[in-house]
C-alpha cells in the first residue's frame, strides 16, 4: 500500500472539486481513501489511536485494494469545518468534535458535560452505543449528515486553568474571560460568572500570553501538545468539568461503496484504535499532570472538598436539556440513555483489551 501524508489542500481540494459530485463520496482515485484530520499524530489523539489507524492500512489495506492519503493538523479545514469535509466529500474520513459544531450536532455533545466522565475507555463505549448505527445519536445527528461514526476518543478531566490567578473555588473565576471550546463547556463558563471566547486549543497560548483571555477550562491531555503548561499557572484537580469527545467518521457514501472485505477491514482497526486511544488519553491524564508540574504549575485539589464545584455540575446539565428540549431535541432521553450506557461499560475502566 501506497500511504500519501500531508499532501497540498490545495491540490485536494482541486481534486475533489473535479471528481465529487457534491453531497456524497468524494470520487478520489478508485481505492482510495482521504483521511483529514484536525489533530496531529503527535497529539494523544493521533498517537494513541489514529496512528493505529493508518498504521493498519499501510500494512494490510493493500490486500484489499485500499490505499490512504492523510493530512493532518487542520490542512483540509478547521474544527468546525470537519463535518462539512466529510459530507461534502472533500475527505472520505475525517475527525467530527461535536462542541466544535453546536449548532449541527448539539445533541452529540452530551459526552462533554460536567460531572459525567471520569474515565476514557467506559465514555467512549458507552457514546459508541449511542453513535453507531441503531443509537439514538446516530438517528438523530449522524445519519441526517450521511456520516457513519468509525470509532470514538473522550478526552477526560476538564479542569479550571488560569494564567495567574489562582483558582480554589467557582467564584474565583467571576468577571474572567476565559477561552471555551463552545457546546456543553459554555455551560460551565457561564456558570461560573465567566465571559467566554471560542477559539481553538492551539490558538490559547498566545492569547494567554497577550491577555486576550485569563484561563480556559480543559483537560491537561489538551495542555501539554501545545505547551501550554508554559504559560499556566494554576488548575484545579478533581473538579471534573466536562470532557471532550471526538468522532473519527466516514462519509456514508464511500462506506457503502466499499467491498465488504474492504469494509471488514476498516471496522477492525477502528475497534481497535478506539481501545488504543481510550487507554492512551487515560495514561495521558496522568502524564500530562507530571509534565504540568514540572512547569511549577500550581494545583489546587478540589476533590476532598468538592461542594462548590459539585454545585454547578447537575443544573448545568438540566439546562442543556431544557435549552434543547425547547427546540424539539429529545436531550433528555440522549442524557439518560448515556447515563444509562456509563453504567453498562463502567467495567471496561478496569480493562486494557477489548
Amino acid at each position: 500500500m501506497k500511504m500519501v501524508i500531508a499532501a497540498t489542500t490545495a491540490a485536494l481540494t482541486a481534486g475533489a472539486a473535479g471528481c465529487s459530485g457534491g453531497e456524497g463520496g468524494s470520487g478520489h482515485g478508485e481505492g482510495t481513501l482521504v483521511m483529514g484530520d484536525s489533530f496531529s499524530l503527535t497529539h494523544p489523539i493521533g498517537s494513541n489511536g489514529t496512528e493505529q489507524f493508518i498504521e493498519g492500512l499501510e500494512t494490510r489495506g493493500g490486500d484489499v485494494g485500499l490505499d490512504l492519503q492523510y493530512f493532518a493538523s487542520g490542512q483540509l479545514g478547521k474544527q468546525w469545518d470537519m463535518p462539512t469535509v466529510v459530507r461534502t466529500g472533500v475527505a472520505d474520513i475525517s475527525v467530527i468534535s461535536p462542541s466544535y459544531v453546536a449548532s449541527e450536532m448539539p445533541l452529540s455533545s452530551v459526552g462533554d458535560l460536567a460531572g459525567l466522565v471520569e474515565d476514557a475507555c467506559v465514555a467512549s463505549y458507552a457514546l459508541k452505543d449511542l453513535m453507531f448505527e441503531g443509537g439514538i445519536l446516530y438517528e438523530e445527528e449522524f445519519k441526517p449528515l450521511n456520516i457513519r461514526p468509525l470509532w470514538i476518543g473522550v478526552i477526560p478531566a476538564y479542569e479550571a486553568m488560569t494564567s495567574e490567578r489562582p483558582v480554589a473555588v467557582p467564584g474565583d473565576l467571576e468577571g474572567t474571560v476565559q477561552r471555551s471550546t463552545g457546546g456543553a463547556q459554555d455551560r460551565i463558563v457561564d456558570a461560573v460568572g465567566a465571559a467566554g471566547v471560542a477559539m481553538p486549543i492551539g490558538d490559547l497560548y498566545e492569547a494567554l500570553t497577550r491577555g486576550t483571555v485569563e484561563g480556559t477550562v480543559a483537560s491537561p491531555v489538551s495542555i501539554t501538545p501545545y505547551g501550554l503548561h508554559e504559560v499556566i499557572g494554576h488548575s484545579t484537580k478533581g473538579a471534573n468539568l466536562g470532557s471532550f469527545t471526538v468522532v473519527y467518521s466516514i462519509n456514508e457514501d464511500t462506506w457503502q461503496s466499499l467491498e465488504e472485505d474492504q469494509r471488514a477491514l476498516i471496522t477492525e482497526l477502528a475497534e481497535k484504535s478506539q481501545q488504543s486511544l481510550c487507554e492512551g488519553l487515560n495514561q495521558s491524564v496522568e502524564d500530562s499532570y507530571r509534565e504540568m508540574e514540572k512547569e511549577n504549575v500550581s494545583f489546587t485539589d478540589v476533590s476532598e472538598d468538592p461542594e462548590a464545584w459539585d454545585a454547578l455540575l447537575e443544573p448545568t446539565r438540566q439546562n442543556w436539556v431544557d435549552d434543547l428540549e425547547k427546540m424539539g431535541k429529545p436531550a433528555g432521553q440522549v442524557l439518560e440513555e448515556f447515563e444509562a450506557a456509563l453504567e453498562k461499560h463502567a467495567h471496561r475502566a478496569e480493562r486494557t483489551t477489548p
